[in-house]
């Protein structure tokens, strides 16, 4: 597993520039794609905000009331890329996710835009 310090600085920038304190817009969006242990997740990276709302729209308990996520510090939003609807790709299969996750440091390449796989 690789360090903080091996977090690519131009994408931890970027992220900090869209997602971080202080940024203009908490629902903004940017499509992205990373290369995460050999497998490619390609899609709308959003804030920890944004992803939060939508994985508790998606979670009710039996009397249907929003379940409570785990509250997500600052340190953890930085270290995370949170996506909405991406597309991953493992031995050239493309899966379609609601939401998921991607821990920095296992980022090994990323690029802005989205891969279109299917995708009309």
């Amino acid at each position: 597993m690789q360090s903080s310090f091996d977090i690519d600085p131009r994408l931890d920038g970027l992220l900090a520039t869209i997602f971080g304190p202080g940024r203009q817009d908490p629902d903004g969006t940017m499509e992205l794609t990373l290369i995460v242990d050999g497998t490619i997740v390609s899609g709308s990276a959003v804030s920890e905000e944004a992803w939060s709302r939508r994985q508790k729209a998606q979670i009710s308990t039996s009397d249907g009331f929003p379940a409570e996520l785990p509250h997500v510090t600052e340190e953890d939003q930085v270290r995370f890329i949170h996506f909405l609807e991406p597309v991953v790709v493992s031995g050239g299969n493309p899966i379609r996710l609601n939401a998921t996750r991607v821990d920095l440091r296992h980022v090994s390449a990323w690029s802005i835009g989205r891969l279109n796989y299917g995708e009309q």
